[in-house]
């Protein structure tokens, strides 16, 4: 009897399983978004919907929880905001549209964090604004707001790091463009993602609500893929973030193994890539370190720079022209490019090979130099972007150390190096983070500081030496914060990166994926590491000279900072 009642009781909860949008029983066929000149009055109530789409979405206890097809029903409802000939009537089709998600709401507590301890409150005052939503919209999602809300979220999980991870997101691979709907879907998830889960929006140059409204007719106006990943591009590039970027995206096929770093304003040749094995004897080396790049076929740099930087999301200058060096000056769709560059003072104009990107070592600006090498002058240098690998000394009987960090940390170091505790003689301070909140999306609180090292008497007692440059990014500027706590250390060299904290990924779709921080970074007292990167305590920079001549001028500057 009991093993028959547990059977019925499992049929029955089949069979509502089967009736779960999700698991296909939702037969509504997606109407398509007309094809037509979008109104003014047509892109806001989008921008509208897509507000509430996604406050819905991530506070509504029901949505949140997963019991619906969240990317249908916004492709249902969105062809009803458009033409519609009033505000008012365009506020009571949302207003139906959130009735239609029933759930039983118990008042919520409220955010119970010290407000000290909060950085970033949720950006959803415009849910209070009755002049734009009107009274019953207003009221409904100030409701939701204010609603009892389970700590667990359908669409997003946190990381053991405490940044965002979202899941049960669709990527529609097999998606053609254009397409308006599944356009805007992406916009407005991606714009959602960052709303709710980006921990530094307070420091975006413009209202994110203004970005909204520009780009939805940017999306409206997609003719095909290529149109499509651009629009996504110009996009997060908002963001102003290097950690933003749009991945899976079809890159050009070819490209001139030649690293270029802007030095003195200008795009200077600094040496080569690294080739895959089966390919050394492919490149035609005809470009010199210290030449200076004048213009890739027939558009000057200067130009190219400009109609780059749309595309380019950089937290400050040095990091845009860093990606546009290393991401677009010397990549081509064709083999072939012809550049005009200078050298000592006389212009040459040449055509030259390019390989296929699959032949050739891309990545975080790292080299294939040994990780220790013991300089003249009784120093010990480590370079930690060394794709040699290795493990940290142990014991250093130097009296000086240089730490280079202008480069990603290798996969390939040896544990040692994260906590390096030779270096410290006690526990000290380095660090405190941000981290969102799923109570209440959009809120980001402040950590316990996080500290390195411990009691040893046996620590290293010389001079340290930390190089840092527009190479330095995430976990080296965090690895820079770290090491330059310890005794008898200076920052030297120039602007970092400025972009610190643990990547965060949503999918899009067409089979993309956009990545942006998702973890806020700050020095123990609160203050800035974001755009404003690790402030050198000496400033010294490469000269183009020193390149021509082959010399490392920030190295030899901290060689001779250690024997003074």
């Amino acid at each position: 009897m009991i093993l028959t009642i547990a059977l019925v009781a499992l049929v029955v909860m089949f069979v509502k399983l089967k009736e779960h949008p999700l698991f296909g029983a939702d037969k509504r066929v997606v109407p398509e978004m007309p094809t037509l000149e979008y109104t003014r009055t047509d892109i806001e109530n989008l921008a509208l919907l897509c507000k509430v789409w996604g406050f819905m979405k991530y506070y509504h206890p029901t949505v949140r929880a997963g019991e619906y097809d969240w990317d249908k029903e916004l492709l249902c409802v969105m062809p009803s905001l458009i033409s519609i000939d009033s505000k008012d009537r365009r506020n009571a089709v949302l207003a139906a549209w959130v009735d239609g998600f029933h759930a039983r709401m118990k008042p919520g507590k409220g955010i119970a964090y010290a407000p000290d301890s909060i950085k970033q409150y949720p950006d959803i005052g415009w849910i209070e604004d009755m002049d734009a939503l009107g009274t019953v919209l207003s009221g409904r999602l100030k409701e939701i707001r204010d609603a009892e809300k389970d700590t667990v979220c359908y669409y997003v999980t946190l990381m053991e790091s405490g940044n965002a991870k979202f899941e049960h997101e669709q990527m529609y691979r097999q998606c053609k463009f254009p397409n308006i709907s599944y356009q805007l879907l992406s916009l407005f998830r991606l714009w959602n993602a960052i709303q709710y889960f980006y921990p530094y929006k307070y420091v975006l140059k413009k209202s994110w609500n203004e970005t909204l409204l520009e780009h939805i007719p940017l999306f409206l106006q997609i003719n095909n893929r290529v149109d499509y990943e651009n629009a996504l591009r110009r996009f997060i590039a908002e963001v102003q973030d290097a950690h933003c970027s749009i991945q899976n995206r079809k890159m050009k096929e070819y490209v001139l193994p030649v690293g270029v770093r802007f030095i003195e304003g200008k795009a200077v040749v600094t040496g080569y890539y690294e080739l895959k094995s089966t390919c050394k004897d492919s490149i035609d080396c005809i470009l010199q370190p210290g030449d200076v790049i004048l213009s890739v076929n027939s558009e000057a740099v200067d130009s190219l720079v400009k109609r780059m930087t749309p595309y380019i999301s950089a937290s400050n200058e040095a990091t845009l022209l860093r990606d546009i060096a290393t991401e677009e000056l010397l990549w081509s769709s064709d083999s072939i490019l012809y550049l005009d560059y200078e050298r000592k003072s006389k212009i040459e104009k040449r055509k030259i090979q390019c390989l296929h990107k699959r032949v050739v070592t891309l990545g975080m600006h790292q080299l294939s130099k040994p990780l220790i090498t013991k300089l003249p002058g009784d120093i010990l240098y480590l370079y930690l972007g060394s794709l040699l690998g290795g493990k940290v000394p142990s014991k250093i009987e130097e009296k000086g150390l240089i730490i280079d960090l202008r480069a990603y940390p290798t996969q390939k170091m040896i544990e040692g190096y994260w906590d390096y505790g030779l270096l410290y003689p006690y526990p000290i301070d380095f660090v405190m983070p941000t981290r969102p909140s799923l109570a209440y999306p959009g809120l980001f609180v402040f950590g316990s500081v996080i500290s390195v090292g411990k009691e040893n008497e046996h620590y290293y007692k010389g001079k340290k030496v930390i190089l840092v440059n527009e190479l330095t990014q995430s976990q080296a500027e965090f690895m820079t914060m770290k090491y330059r706590c310890s005794p008898h250390t200076i920052v030297m060299g120039s602007m970092t990166a400025g972009t610190d904290g643990n990547l965060s990924m949503i999918v899009l779709p067409g089979g993309l994926c956009a990545t942006f921080t998702g973890l806020g970074v700050y020095y123990p007292d609160r203050r800035e590491t974001q755009q404003i990167g690790i402030v050198p305590d000496m400033r010294v920079e490469n000269t183009i000279q020193g390149i021509r001549e082959g010399r490392d001028e920030v190295l030899e500057a901290a060689i001779r900072y250690l024997n003074d």
